[in-house]
């Protein structure tokens, strides 16, 4: 009997604790119309779906994009037999945004993370993989900050 209960007690504070998704609610004050890409890369590429799922299309405030994003990765530091030790990514996006009175505005966001190299390079580079989609996120909720301003 305390077990049911306190499962029930349990499940009704998790489920009702307020969650809800940020850009879910589809309350952004922006439609976006056009994202031109300078280049064709993943990092445009996954930049352009992310903006496309939470523009609104009852705003509005409607702008175009043009982005550019890149990812470099630099050697930082070797050891004594001159292999790498140390890696950093950056990750930058150049973006004009162009408003519906055709007013540009040019954004560049960096964002850098510096990690140990690992001998194992699968497991290396599946943790390249975890920054960069860190890097994009920190990079894309700025974005949206900078374009709710608008």
């Amino acid at each position: 009997m305390k077990k049911i209960t306190l499962t029930l007690i349990l499940f009704l504070i998790l489920t009702s604790c307020g969650y809800k998704a940020i850009y879910s609610n589809k309350n952004l004050n922006f439609n976006i119309t056009k994202i031109e890409k300078i280049k064709k890369n993943k990092l445009n590429l996954t930049i352009e779906k992310r903006l496309n799922n939470i523009s609104n299309n009852r705003a509005l405030n409607k702008i175009s994009l043009k982005i550019d994003a890149e990812k470099k990765i630099k050697i930082i530091s070797k050891d004594m037999q001159g292999d790498p030790s140390r890696y950093q990514m950056i990750v930058k996006l150049n973006i004009i945004i162009i408003d519906d009175q055709n007013k540009k505005i040019i954004k560049n966001i960096t964002k850098r993370f510096s990690y140990n190299t690992n001998s194992n390079r699968f497991t290396l580079s599946q943790y390249e993989k975890e920054i960069e989609e860190v890097l994009i996120n920190k990079i894309f909720d700025e974005l949206i900050k900078d374009l709710s301003k608008l």
